[in-house]
């Protein structure tokens, strides 16, 4: 009697290990898969922010590019009358085209600015997905320059560090505009004022390069390596989305680049761009 019970045990132990090694199984399998799940949720996510990204970009080039063509028309008037009036004055009025030159000097600075500025949101408007593009990149760099020089005067002195000669990588002009635009925003952001932001170009061994380093706060040595990571941001609520160097970073990979960032905190920060050269 006490056998048989004995043995009855034994075999409900048995059934009941089997039974926890089945549910352990199952149990490991479930959490194989809702790691998966998490690793495809957080890809999706990221898909979901490129793609907004993407139409938001798509939409800046359509407005960009109606701006730009409705400024241009009455501007080339206001050329062609400044043109005439200077004219008009050196040959008709001598004594007071002496008095007026400093203000009609004037005048065609902010004509010539406001030239500059349409041409960069003209280039900054070819946005579609084409990387063909022959794309001189000084010209990139002066765009962005000029289209966030407000940003930058009152913060920082921009100093020019360009190569000898001009430098040409294939690509897509609008989304090159983007990158700089981005990596030049978070230097001047980053500077809290009569602050310094270097741009340095070079080409070796078929690669072009741009440097672009700032004085300014510099990034935690912890957060160097999330700063390209998509809705990573150390700036406050509500004053970045933690997208600019994410899509720099993105678009760079497109044309087969690289997007280094070295920083000290307190310091300052440097990002180099490095593209096939096409010279």
């Amino acid at each position: 009697m006490v056998a048989k019970r004995t043995e009855e045990l034994q075999e409900a132990n048995k059934l009941v290990l089997e039974a926890y090694e089945e549910l352990y199984t199952k149990n490991e399998l479930i959490n194989e898969q809702k790691a998966d799940l998490e690793v495809s949720l957080n890809h999706l996510k990221e898909m979901q922010v490129q793609l907004v990204q993407s139409e938001k970009m798509a939409s800046l080039g359509v407005l960009t590019a109606g701006v730009a063509h409705e400024i241009n028309n009455p501007l080339n008037f206001i050329q062609g009358g400044y043109k005439g009036v200077e004219i008009y004055l050196k040959n008709n009025g001598e004594e007071h085209f002496s008095k007026v030159s400093p203000l009609l000097k004037a005048i065609g600075e902010g004509i010539n600015r406001v030239s500059n500025i349409v041409q960069g949101l003209s280039q900054f408007s070819g946005s579609d997905n084409v990387l063909i593009e022959k794309c001189k990149i000084h010209p990139i760099i002066d765009n962005c320059l000029t289209m966030l020089y407000s940003n930058i005067r009152e913060k920082a002195e921009v100093i020019k560090n360009y190569w000898d000669e001009e430098l040409f990588v294939i690509g897509n002009i609008g989304k090159l505009h983007q990158v700089i635009l981005n990596v030049l925003s978070n230097s001047v952001q980053a500077i809290e004022s009569k602050g310094m932001i270097k741009i340095s170009t070079k080409t070796e061994k078929g690669s072009i390069s741009m440097i672009i380093e700032d004085n300014g706060c510099g990034i935690k040595k912890e957060d160097l390596s999330k700063v390209t990571d998509p809705f990573f941001t150390t700036k406050a609520p509500g004053k970045g989305a933690g997208l600019g160097l994410s899509v720099a970073y993105k678009i760079i990979k497109e044309h087969h680049g690289h997007l280094a960032i070295s920083s000290d905190e307190n310091k300052g920060t440097s990002v180099t761009i490095s593209l096939p050269s096409f010279n």
